[in-house]
């Protein structure tokens, strides 16, 4: 068997996709799943996460609710990379608004988060991932896990992603957990035997421990979004029994974050 951690991205976004996390939490397809921290998580909800077992961890968010919310720090991801990369982030509005996600996380959770990602993975993203790293492991003595976007694909959009801070978090988080590997990353182009074939290609290379994000939405026209009609192809793959008995041909079984080491 090989453990894989299938995480869905972007909790807290829209009914649409908490209602997707809570269903296939509940059918034990996935484990795993990161909160935007500025969004809504329900009592409801948040109870039947519980009640599935299901691992929350922070989606650190600069370009989605942020950007809205808080303009000042919050922006485009090109305006993000631009500063992070320039190191322009004022620090103590950074650190503040880094702050203010990991106390509404632990507001509407009532627990701290199980690991660490971030929107468009701007955990990694220089300046930034210091102030996050600096802040939680002054709040969380026990560290959660980091998601590493070490990627096991080889695709040009997987690399890149990487390049973009991933390889110096990877250099300078030890004492950090992290997952070995990572992947799921393609272009949300919403054609299902596209789809498809993807997830045949990630769960062959998937190396034992990795993480592979998704992002689900349950089809609804009550909300818009970049990639919702991705969303919903995703969704309807992951419930399909053409993607569990691919899971079961590669003898997969899900992976806890307090498992990786």
């Amino acid at each position: 068997m090989k453990k894989l951690t299938l995480n869905i991205d972007d909790l807290g976004l829209s009914p649409a996709v908490n209602e997707a996390v809570c269903r296939l939490a509940e059918a034990r397809r996935i484990q795993s799943t990161s909160l935007m921290s500025l969004g809504e998580l329900p009592h409801e909800t948040l109870a039947r996460l519980h009640a599935s077992d299901c691992d929350i961890g922070l989606h650190l968010d600069l370009t989605g609710f942020a950007a809205r919310q808080y303009p000042a720090v919050g922006g485009t991801l090109k305006q993000t990379l631009a500063r992070a990369w320039l190191r322009r982030f004022e620090p103590t509005a950074l650190r503040d608004l880094i702050r203010r996600q990991f106390d509404r996380f632990e507001d509407l959770t009532g627990h701290a988060p199980a690991f660490i990602d971030g929107h468009q993975h701007v955990h990694q993203f220089p300046q930034i991932r210091e102030t996050l790293l600096q802040e939680a492991a002054a709040r969380y003595p026990a560290r959660p896990a980091l998601r590493s976007t070490r990627p096991f694909a080889r695709d040009h959009k997987s690399r890149l992603i990487h390049t973009l801070g991933g390889q110096h978090l990877d250099r300078h988080s030890d004492g950090w957990r992290k997952n070995p590997c990572f992947g799921g990353v393609y272009d949300f182009k919403p054609d299902a035997a596209t789809l498809a074939g993807h997830w045949q290609r990630w769960l062959a290379a998937a190396p034992d421990g990795s993480v592979i994000m998704c992002h689900p939405a349950v089809p609804g026209d009550d909300w818009q979004d970049d990639i919702k009609p991705a969303r919903e192809n995703e969704w309807r793959y992951l419930t399909s029994d053409a993607f569990a008995a691919l899971w079961q041909n590669h003898a997969c079984e899900t992976q806890r974050w307090a498992e990786i080491p």
